[in-house]
């Protein structure tokens, strides 16, 4: 357990807050403090605000705004564009800008990569009007003591507002409370030490006088993930859930080794990656967990409660319910999206009943809708029998997984039981050779696979890979459509590595440890969905092939319209992004921006300012999947940047 490191700092504003002045552009809009918000504010439905990261606690980014309509909005007309300044060489070495902005009276509030910046910015003009940077835990001269490493920041997925403050996480594993009229720092608390592995990857979520986050090490071989909960005013650590359970705690059975090594509850992986989603109704919070470390050689068990969504009690942090959606993963399959919540009928013992429910879909395009209060699957999911290896020492594959009926969110061709397979002709390996006709690192043809194939140390299967990755979805109430950004015929093959051989990281777990070869998200290979999935029927209400990858997420309004991003025209080689605004119901297209600097992969955020309704997005690019990574690391082609776009009316 961590201990909780709380500094109560009175800081000079000056020195953490720097207001920046925007060439040609000035604000006289004063920062108006959030209030403590109730429940059935931040659960409403977005509006003149947007104050929660995904538009609300129930995750829909759906907004009751109607000003912009299927009659006007082909006349949105930029209203600013402004640079923050912070991606300098405008490469890969900027990180990605893939957070997604809250809003509060006009202002809004954000998080950027490399270093963590966190901005606020009016609204109405594009005028900076604080900027606070975090720092580090450095080295001490003359000693072997190493500082943390930055890098390049990765992703940083947004921040909380209320209560007058700001609420953001690092990559070094602390949560800051920022005081919302000038950026001063007003507290820290540690969520999970860097120096065994912990990062903060999910924006926290403020509710009820908590803030609420998520660690994880990633596949770095660090520590275990938790869910946290920390005190609004102060600080201070309310509980604390781990994702993989103790000793004595139930599910624990489900792991083979009950010491502290490499595949143990203490090297098991399972990080946060996304902000949970809250019913405040019934005291619940729901999140998709992340996947098991090592990726392989773990001996046998299910692997509790990684790769699941959990409810958890909001109060105490104590488990409800889960619903696994991979046993045993080998594959990286984790759950790194947002899910919604809902109600709708379904039938439960043969009648059409109303029942509260929530929507997760998987890394395969794979939609779980489940009962908010049982956790039980509203719309059929079996127990598929897939393949094994039985002879191969360490694999311990699990003989069967569960598969959604609902519609495939993907283009991926699909084998009789479903499963997302690989077109060895499409998909190209990182030297764009095809999977079919290529050879293998150990010298022997790639096997083609799909979902769910086991592999060992004899051979490099081929296999659907992150395919949807965080892109943040969005839900239509009025169409009960949930609507995904993905990623067709993205590929990572993979070997096993003998136990033996395997060796621990820097922080004592062994992480992704397997050979693998991806694709590198070639432009010739990768290729993009825009979907809108039926919740009550399991059915698609549209589907879009794009011929570049989609990467955004989306957000939908009243007014039947959805906003989504694109990576760039063509197969996105270009890097030239733009925002589309396209008909809720069918996909169809009602207007496209001028193209933009960079790719857009964060999505956007809609409110109002004076009686205006702007559509703002970020624009930079993103790190999983980016078809310009070819051109190598610091090429100036890999189009990175720190953008923000922002529409109006004329």
């Amino acid at each position: 357990m961590n201990r909780v490191r709380l500094i109560s700092l009175v800081v000079f504003a000056g020195l953490l807050a720097t207001v920046l002045a925007v060439a040609g552009r000035s604000s006289t809009r004063a920062i108006t403090p959030s209030p403590v918000y109730t429940a059935s504010e931040l659960g409403a439905p977005a509006g003149d605000n947007w104050l929660v990261v995904h538009g609300n606690l129930k995750g829909t980014r759906y907004s009751s705004l109607t000003q912009i309509n299927k009659s006007n909005v082909g006349t949105l007309k930029q209203a600013w564009h402004i640079s923050l300044g912070v991606c300098v060489k405008h490469d890969a070495t900027c990180g990605s800008m893939e957070s997604n902005a809250v809003v509060a009276n006009g202002v809004q509030y954000t998080q950027v990569a490399p270093l963590g910046d966190v901005f606020a910015i009016d609204g109405a003009t594009g005028s900076v009007l604080w900027k606070w940077t975090p720092s580090y835990e450095q080295g001490l001269p003359g000693s072997s003591s190493q500082g943390f490493n930055v890098g390049s920041g990765g992703r940083r997925a947004g921040v909380a507002i209320g209560e007058g403050k700001v609420f953001v996480g690092t990559t070094d594993g602390f949560l800051y409370a920022l005081d919302q009229t000038t950026g001063a720092q007003i507290w820290k608390a540690e969520v999970a030490p860097w120096r065994k592995g912990g990062k903060v990857s999910s924006a926290p979520i403020y509710v009820n006088g908590m803030v609420i986050t998520g660690d994880g090490a990633g596949d770095n071989g660090g520590n275990s993930a938790t869910m946290q909960s920390f005190a609004a005013g102060n600080g201070r650590r309310i509980w604390v859930w781990n994702v993989i359970p103790t000793p004595g705690q139930p599910g624990f059975e489900t792991w083979a080794k009950a010491g502290n090594g490499n595949g143990s509850v203490l090297y098991g992986g399972g990080s946060i990656w996304e902000s949970p989603i809250i019913d405040t109704k019934r005291s619940l919070l729901f999140i998709g967990t992340g996947n098991t470390e090592p990726w392989n050689s773990r001996g046998p068990g299910a692997n509790l409660y990684t790769d699941s969504i959990v409810a958890l009690n909001l109060y105490s942090g104590k488990m409800v319910w889960y619903y696994q959606t991979t046993h045993h993963d080998l594959w990286d399959s984790d759950l790194p999206n947002t899910g919604v919540m809902f109600t709708g009928k379904y039938k439960v013992n043969g009648k059409l009943v109303s029942r509260p429910a929530v929507a997760y879909v998987n890394k395969q395009g794979m939609t779980f809708v489940l009962d908010r209060e049982t956790g039980k699957p509203l719309l059929p999911v079996p127990e598929v029998k897939v393949p094994t290896l039985p002879n191969s020492p360490d694999v311990n594959a699990w003989p069967t997984q569960p598969i959604p009926m609902a519609d495939n969110v993907l283009f991926n061709k699909l084998d009789k039981d479903r499963r997302p397979c690989v077109d060895g002709n499409q998909s190209l390996t990182n030297a764009y050779v095809p999977y079919a006709t290529a050879t293998a690192p150990d010298g022997k043809p790639f096997k083609i696979g799909c979902a769910y194939d086991p592999y060992d140390a004899t051979q490099y299967v081929a296999m659907p890979f992150e395919m949807m990755d965080w892109p943040a979805s969005s839900y239509s109430p009025e169409n009960h459509a949930f609507i995904t950004c993905g990623v067709t015929d993205r590929v990572r093959a993979m070997e096993q590595i003998p136990a033996a051989s395997q060796v621990a990281g820097a922080f004592g777990g062994l992480g992704v440890s397997q050979l693998g070869v991806s694709d590198g998200s070639p432009p010739t290979s990768n290729t993009g969905n825009f979907a809108g999935l039926n919740v009550l029927t399991g059915k698609l209400t549209f589907h879009q092939h794009w011929p570049a990858i989609c990467y955004s997420g989306s957000a939908n309004t009243a007014s039947g319209i959805t906003f989504v991003g694109h990576f760039g025209s063509g197969n996105g080689s270009d890097g030239k992004g733009w925002l589309e605004a396209v008909d809720t119901k069918t996909g169809a297209s009602l207007w496209n921006s001028p193209p933009m600097n960079y790719p857009v992969a964060s999505a956007p955020v809609t409110y109002t300012v004076a009686g205006k309704q702007y559509v703002s997005v970020e624009v930079g690019g993103a790190g999983h999947n980016d078809v310009t990574r070819p051109n190598g690391l610091t090429s100036p082609v890999r189009l990175r940047g720190d953008d923000i776009y922002t529409f109006v009316l004329p």
